[in-house]
């Protein structure tokens, strides 16, 4: 961290490079703890087009945004405190800023209850899709909430946003967008960005401020989800030790960021098989927000308490 700190100083910056994720889980709080201990007076954050929403704390002077791909950064080039999602612990040189609070206000309302899904279908850590929504597990929900909740679908690779810069990883096509657009509560995010000609992530976090359920597969995407608290969020993470940080399961989400990224952390499920994360989608499906709780039917709890993490 001193090394980081002396480099702010020497410079009048600090550039951030790696993926998405662990922007959001270890370099944005380290930003946001220098910004409230007076370090980034009369110096700036240099990060990737499109992240200004997620740094709201920062005054125009003091970020810059460039534009070029995001590429992984090994842990031993990565100079701030708890610098990896998969070994991350609540540090005092985080802050965490609460992003629900900030953009609740910002965003449309909906007319039925949010559940936000994000998923992905790229090829992973050089072997191909593997943590990634089956098609007949999204049939299945969307039909099973299709007189309920308003759906909102992600998956960055499907559509080109304005102030976007997505990770290295490589999009693969798949039919998702066909089941998506046969269901009128279904809405694809995506798109709906880019006929309102929004910027990217601006739009995300205002409509994630309006969502209190949420299901993803393993990700940055996944990540960003667990910064807002007060919800019930399913992840589906098959990751069997593939990345060179290691695996996310069980650390991250027993003791690691998805406890601490906000005040109020979501109740978590982890799903490591298609077959449990089916069974988590039907929990989901049923599950109702009301005045600050959660509402879910009594035979559900069984599947909740078998998933939680």
């Amino acid at each position: 961290m001193n090394y980081c700190i002396d480099q702010l100083k020497d410079r009048g910056f600090l550039e951030y490079i790696g993926e998405y994720g662990a922007e959001i889980t270890t370099f944005v709080p380290f930003v946001a703890w220098l910004h409230g201990e007076g370090f980034l007076n009369g110096r700036r954050i240099i990060t990737y087009v499109g992240m200004r929403p997620y740094y709201f704390f920062l005054d125009d002077d003091q970020i810059e945004e460039r534009s070029e791909p995001r590429n992984w950064l090994p842990i031993a080039q990565r100079c701030w405190p708890g610098n990896s999602t998969y070994h991350a612990v609540r540090s005092a040189w985080h802050v965490y800023p609460d992003f629900r609070r900030h953009y609740a206000a910002a965003g449309r309302s909906f007319d039925r209850p949010v559940i936000f899904l994000q998923n992905k279908f790229v090829i992973e850590w050089a072997i191909g899709p593997i943590n990634f929504m089956p098609l007949n597990a999204l049939q299945l929900f969307l039909e099973w909430t299709k007189d309920t909740h308003r759906i909102i679908y992600s998956r960055p690779e499907t559509r080109a946003n304005q102030a976007y810069t997505s990770d290295h990883n490589m999009g693969l096509s798949y039919p998702d967008l066909q089941i998506v657009s046969q269901y009128p509560h279904a809405i694809h995010f995506e798109e709906y960005c880019r006929e309102a000609g929004r910027e990217y992530n601006l739009l995300k976090l205002e409509t994630l401020a309006q969502s209190h359920l949420f299901a993803a597969a393993q990700g940055g995407g996944a990540h960003i989800l667990a910064c807002f608290g007060n919800s019930l969020l399913l992840v589906l993470d098959r990751s069997e030790d593939c990345s060179p940080e290691g695996s996310e399961y069980p650390h991250a989400y027993r003791s690691g960021p998805y406890k601490y990224l906000s005040a109020e952390p979501p109740t978590l499920m982890v799903a490591r098989r298609f077959s449990d994360f089916v069974k988590g989608l039907q929990l989901l499906a049923h599950a109702m927000p009301h005045h600050g709780r959660i509402d879910l039917p009594a035979r559900f709890m069984p599947a909740l308490d078998e998933l939680r993490m």
